[in-house]
């Protein structure tokens, strides 16, 4: 943050923003985070006609223009008015590409006072002199992330400390090139910019919302957003990179890269599109995974998060990770708590590490660990917890080489099975830490599942709301639902 500005002061001026426009309330919330993005860069734009730090990111604008204060009373009109003409102003100067060449503004006074408020604020707490003020993304994130908050906008937010975390585990590595093929609203391409301003980053969005919004991100944390492109990567994978498309039976030169960091979507996909890949399946998280296995280059890392049933169940399945284990190293398997994605999903997943080696080292086991807490609680609420077990996990995964050959070791000195019987140290201490040889996981039918080889017998965990929430719940739907009879009673009445 800047000039000693905190999180909390920007997550109480977005809380105090969203309350004063009723957001919640919103049937399309993301129309806000848009608009936001347009009049930053409106204010921006003007900024940079007197700020040399700002002059790279932003044309010349061939006369003066002028930023209304949000506090500044102003005739009715007259604030979205200039702001419309800014914007089209604006638009009519980014070159071919850039999110505010279809920039329009919502005709809403109240929504216009208000979000100026915001960026004067904004504006107040900034660092002027290095380029790009983090601060206005920074401010775009929160306010996605308090949407992704009400479970109703159809947003997916991976965990901050949890997408800073999955980009660490790439430290080390020789990277340029970095895709998400699964971008949305650009949340990890942010991230990754943040640590690593050096790499080049990538990524695909399909739908236009998120699209732009990932794109905003991009720029205002000071990143490039031409690599973000507007497309569905499962439809353009036939496409060579030379730009032709690839024949049927023939296999495309796929555009590479250093490291691909994505969260996959889970759903069916149609009956005629299930044969894109070598292995048949209508799954689109399998068929995004063997993507990623076409486009990681050699020596290259691919950081996935899976849904559980990716790493044990059978059929495609078990193709899948067959063919990652004959042709890939599989690195380790983080274990996420069941409700780490709440309230998008109650539904538990893990974290998949692979890459593409010149030859696979068949005696390197594969590290898992399992997180428990991720420093909020498991539940919609999300509250803060104080107890976070990633910074453990990151020092494991720095460890990983040294703690396997203790694993192996210790298998030698004294073996016990666990309930799985599967071959474990008798005496293992590390309790989140554990391996498996690729022979072991070969016997157990390529379950990449890391319960699997626990040391110790597991333990069910269960995600629970408190009773009063979740009749709170359960009132809520049934107030909306009957609302939406009698709106389909009043126009059926219109009929009549």
């Amino acid at each position: 943050m800047e000039k000693n500005t905190t999180k909390t002061e920007v997550r109480e001026k977005i809380q105090e923003l969203l309350k004063t426009l009723k957001a919640e309330q919103e049937k399309k919330p993301l129309r806000l985070v848009e608009q936001v993005g347009y009049l930053m860069y409106v204010r921006l734009f003007i900024e940079s006609q007197k700020r040399v730090s700002l002059q790279e990111s932003f044309p010349f604008a061939g006369f003066p223009m002028e930023w209304i204060p949000g506090e500044e009373e102003v005739e009715d009109g007259q604030r979205s008015w200039q702001l419309q003409y800014q914007v089209q102003y604006c638009s009519s100067m980014v070159e071919q590409g850039h999110f505010m060449e279809t920039a329009r503004l919502e005709e809403n006074s109240l929504w216009m006072k208000e979000l100026c408020k915001l960026i004067d604020w904004t504006a107040d707490h900034c660092d002027w002199e290095e380029g790009m003020p983090h601060l206005f993304g920074a401010l775009l994130e929160e306010m996605l992330r308090q949407m992704y908050a009400w479970g109703t906008t159809g947003l997916f937010l991976m965990p901050e400390n949890l997408t800073e975390a999955l980009i660490r585990l790439a430290d080390g590595r020789n990277i340029e090139k970095v895709w998400n093929p699964a971008t949305r609203t650009g949340g990890f391409l942010a991230v990754a910019h943040r640590q690593y301003p050096q790499w080049q980053l990538y990524g695909c969005e399909e739908e236009k919302s998120q699209w732009q919004i990932a794109r905003m991100l991009q720029f205002y944390h000071g990143g490039g957003m031409e690599g973000i492109r507007r497309e569905d990567p499962l439809e353009v994978d036939r496409i060579d990179k030379t730009g032709e498309r690839t024949p049927e039976g023939e296999v495309p030169t796929y555009e590479e890269y250093d490291l691909i960091v994505t969260n996959p979507p889970v759903g069916e996909l149609p009956i005629e599109d299930q044969d894109r890949y070598w292995i048949s399946t209508r799954k689109a998280q399998l068929q995004y995974m063997q993507m990623l296995m076409n486009h990681v280059k050699k020596q290259g890392m691919v950081i996935a998060v899976v849904n559980e049933g990716t790493l044990f169940m059978y059929d495609a399945e078990q193709k899948v990770r067959q063919y990652l284990l004959n042709d890939y190293q599989i690195q380790g398997v983080i274990s996420l708590p069941a409700g780490a994605f709440l309230p998008y999903t109650g539904s538990k997943a893990s974290v998949l590490i692979f890459t593409r080696e010149e030859e696979i080292d068949k005696e390197q086991p594969v590290w898992f660990y399992e997180i428990q807490n991720l420093g909020y609680s498991l539940d919609r609420r999300q509250e803060s917890t104080g107890v976070d077990d990633i910074p453990a996990m990151l020092t494991s995964w720095e460890n990983r080489k040294e703690l396997a050959d203790q694993w192996k070791h210790q298998l030698k000195e004294a073996a016990a099975h666990n309930q799985w019987e599967n071959p474990v140290p008798a005496h293992w201490e590390e309790k989140s830490c554990w391996f498996a040889s690729l022979d072991t996981i070969a016997k157990n039918d390529n379950n990449l599942s890391a319960g699997r080889y626990k040391p110790w017998k597991e333990q069910e965990t269960v995600v629970t709301e408190s009773p009063a929430q979740l009749l709170k719940e359960l009132a809520d739907l049934e107030t909306d639902t009957m609302k939406k009879v009698q709106e389909l009673m009043e126009m059926a009445g219109d009929y009549e």
